[in-house]
């Protein structure tokens, strides 16, 4: 059976299990344990047969050309499993301890039948992921569950803006938020990269990364806007300077932490820098703006060269220069935008302050320049960066190395700032 085929039976079959939840719904039994069972059961079998065609190149290709509902179908099924699929893979390794009694047994009969081996695959989450920010961006669709209604606008005007949008104040469900929103002379060339930020951000979930609530279309009729907490403190560097000297020391550790979070994620952030960064209620990091995000060797991850020149990685400045074929953001090019971070920090202030152009910027970095150390950045972070600005990629750090680096001269001299208590992973 083609994708086609195994489309219209889940298309069908999710067609029934609706009207058969409406039906439910009428008799008021879908509290009923039995049809609990029966829609939990349903759900897993279409989900294994959407792994069953990732494997496939075909089928993916005959994915690609969905449009309309069939399109819109399909990316509602993709954006259900990646919330299931963490709840798979722990019943496969034996985990999950709550499933009992007739769902145990269910799936004790998929596993004897070797029906998760397409869940087990290293990259099949990865794989799903991928394919929902190609699927939407060739039919101009998102997931219906991005979409949040209740979104009520207190400001007429924009507060700030990014290098997509612009920023408005609103309120959700009783707390303030924030609506990005592309600029009206954007709109019809960034409504993609609109949408595979939401996609990419809305399956991020750390305590160092802005969360993402929702995309809302009723605010702006005609357009969509990303929907994320209220920043009340801002960006950690903005036009006033960076934050007190004293907080600076932790604030590298959250950014670290969030950035390896990130590229756990196999995501790449593309544009870090201190305006990108904001500040919660409590004072920690939040990683934000994610519009030039990509997901790690995705087939159509974007080859555009935008993004904020003082913090980029020689080789995106100039990939012949570093020995590279092709322009592609990676893990090492965040690491040297996190090293600037570092440095805006201590300073206040963009990475080649003293260099007014950033034509004589970028033509200083493809020579071999790396931005120097200010004389407030103390020995301990010198030491945790040192190697990120290396004009060769490869000979960057990690990130793990570098928070292992961070927590070690942290723990030896102390923060003057606020305190944090290490981790048993961090003291031992």
């Amino acid at each position: 059976m083609d994708v086609y085929g195994r489309y219209e039976v889940g298309h069908f079959c999710l067609i029934i299990s609706h009207i058969l939840a409406q039906i439910a719904s009428e008799l008021r039994a879908t509290e009923h344990q039995r049809f609990k069972e029966a829609v939990w059961k349903d759900s897993l079998i279409i989900i294994l047969v959407l792994y069953e065609i990732l494997t496939s190149k075909a089928d993916l290709a005959d994915i690609m050309k969905l449009r309309g509902t069939k399109a819109q179908f399909m990316l509602d099924l993709m954006q259900d499993t990646m919330r299931a699929h963490i709840d798979l893979m722990d019943l496969h390794r034996g985990g999950a301890p709550r499933i009992r009694g007739t769902r145990r047994t269910f799936l004790n009969n998929v596993l004897d039948l070797g029906l998760l081996r397409n869940v087990d695959r290293p990259l099949a989450h990865l794989d799903v992921r991928r394919l929902i920010v190609q699927l939407s961006e060739a039919s101009n669709l998102l997931p219906f569950s991005l979409i949040i209604r209740g979104v009520e606008q207190t400001s007429s005007m924009p507060l700030a803006g990014g290098n997509f949008g612009d920023i408005y104040k609103a309120e959700y469900r009783g707390v303030l938020v924030a609506l990005k929103r592309l600029r009206l002379f954007q709109a019809g060339g960034e409504e993609s990269k609109f949408r595979r930020e939401a996609l990419i951000w809305k399956n991020l979930d750390h305590e160092y990364v802005l969360p993402f609530l929702g995309v809302d279309s009723d605010t702006f009729p005609g357009f969509l806007c990303m929907v994320s907490p209220w920043m009340s403190r801002g960006a950690l560097v903005n036009g006033n300077g960076g934050p007190p000297e004293d907080s600076i020391p932790e604030l590298i550790y959250e950014i670290a932490v969030g950035l390896q979070y990130l590229h756990s994620q196999n995501i790449v952030h593309g544009d870090l820098r201190g305006a990108n960064i904001l500040l919660d209620d409590q004072g920690r990091a939040r990683l934000a703006d994610f519009g030039l995000a990509v997901i790690t060797d995705g087939p159509l991850a974007p080859t555009d060269r935008g993004g904020s020149l003082r913090w980029m990685a020689p080789e995106l400045l100039h990939p012949e220069s570093c020995g590279l074929k092709v322009f592609q953001r990676t893990f090492a090019s965040d690491i040297y935008s996190f090293a600037c971070v570092c440095l805006e920090l201590y300073t206040g202030k963009p990475p080649f302050s003293e260099i007014p152009s950033d034509g004589a910027v970028l033509l200083h970095v493809i020579q071999g320049g790396q931005p120097q150390y200010p004389p407030k950045m103390p020995f301990w972070c010198q030491l945790s960066i040192s190697d990120c600005w290396s004009n060769m990629p490869s000979r960057r750090p990690k990130t793990g190395n570098i928070i292992e680096s961070i927590v070690k001269y942290l723990r030896i001299i102390g923060s003057n700032g606020r305190k944090r208590s290490l981790s048993p992973q961090e003291s031992g």
